[in-house]
C-alpha cells in the first residue's frame, strides 16, 4: 500500500484518443510499476449523466462535480493499492475541474496531460465513432468549456500535447516523454520514498522499515535518480525535512556524492 500515490490524468475533449494514450502509457509504465492500473473515467459517470449525453444534452457544472470527485477518489485508491501509480482518463476541460480533482485528495500528486485536437479533426473522428454516448453535435459545448493549461506557473502540474495531422506513434512518443518529465518533477523526497516502497515490495513485502533500511544499498538510490544533476541532488537533500528512517539515507547519499 503506497502512502504517496501519484495519478496521471489524460484529459481533453472527446475524440482526442485519451483511452488509446492511457492504455499505451500504462503498459509502458508497468516496466517500473508492475501493478499500475488504467481507469476509464467515463465509466464513473452517473446513469443520469450518461442518459443526458446519450440524448445530446451537454453536461453542466452541477452534473460534473460528483463525477470529478469519483475521478479523484477512485484513482487515488487505485494508485495507493498498486505501486503508487494510476492512469485515468477524464476530460478535465476547465481549470476549476482540474483544481477540484486535486483538492479532493490533497495527499495525492495529480498530473494532467491534456490532449488537444482541432474541432475539425474531432468532428471527423466522432462521425466515424460507434458505441460511445458522446455525440458529434455536442462538440461545440466541449470546446466552449475547454481551458487548456497555457501557463506553467498557474498549472505546473499540467502539459498539452497536440494531435492534429500527426501519426499516432509520434503522438504516443511525445506523451511518453511528457509523462516521464512530469513524474520526474515530483519532489526528490517523494521519489526517494517511492523507490523505498517499490523495492521493499519487490525484495520482501514482509520487511519492516528497520530491516529494509539496514539492507538497502545506496547505489540503488543513485542509479534510480541518475537523471538528476549531482549538484541538484545534494542541494535538495540538504533542504529535505526527513524522518529518522530517511536521515541515514540522506547522510549516506551526501557522503557518496562528495
Amino acid at each position: 500500500m503506497s502512502t504517496h500515490p501519484t495519478v496521471l490524468v489524460i484529459g481533453g475533449t472527446a475524440g482526442t484518443g485519451k483511452s488509446t494514450i492511457g492504455e499505451s502509457l500504462v503498459n509502458l509504465l508497468r516496466l517500473k510499476y508492475p501493478n499500475a492500473q488504467f481507469l476509464e473515467g467515463d465509466r464513473l459517470h452517473s446513469k443520469q449523466n450518461i442518459e443526458k449525453m446519450s440524448n445530446g444534452i451537454p453536461l453542466c457544472d452541477e452534473d460534473r462535480w460528483d463525477w470529478l470527485e469519483r475521478i479523484s477518489t477512485e484513482s487515488t485508491l487505485s494508485a495507493s493499492a498498486n505501486d503508487g501509480l494510476c492512469i485515468i482518463t477524464c476530460s478535465a476541460l476547465k481549470l476549476k475541474y482540474r483544481n477540484y480533482i486535486i483538492d479532493k485528495n490533497p495527499n495525492t500528486i495529480f498530473f494532467f496531460l491534456m490532449v488537444y485536437a482541432s474541432p475539425k479533426e474531432i468532428l471527423m473522428r466522432l462521425t466515424r465513432r460507434e458505441g460511445h454516448f458522446m455525440k458529434a453535435n455536442m462538440l461545440n459545448s466541449q470546446f466552449a468549456d475547454l481551458e487548456l493549461p497555457i501557463n506553467n506557473q498557474v498549472e505546473p502540474h499540467s502539459r498539452v500535447v497536440t494531435v492534429d495531422g500527426r501519426l499516432e506513434h509520434h503522438v504516443l512518443l511525445e506523451t511518453f516523454d511528457v509523462s516521464f518529465e512530469l513524474l520526474r518533477s515530483r519532489s526528490l523526497k517523494a521519489q526517494i520514498l517511492e523507490i523505498f516502497e517499490l523495492y521493499k515490495d519487490e525484495r520482501n513485502p514482509c520487511f519492516n522499515d528497520k530491516d529494509f533500511k539496514n539492507s538497502l544499498m545506496l547505489d540503488l538510490i543513485i542509479n534510480e535518480l541518475s537523471w538528476v544533476n549531482v549538484a541538484t541532488i545534494k542541494s535538495e537533500l540538504h533542504n529535505l525535512v526527513m524522518n529518522d528512517f530517511l536521515e541515514e539515507i540522506q547522510e549516506g547519499l551526501e557522503y557518496k556524492l562528495r
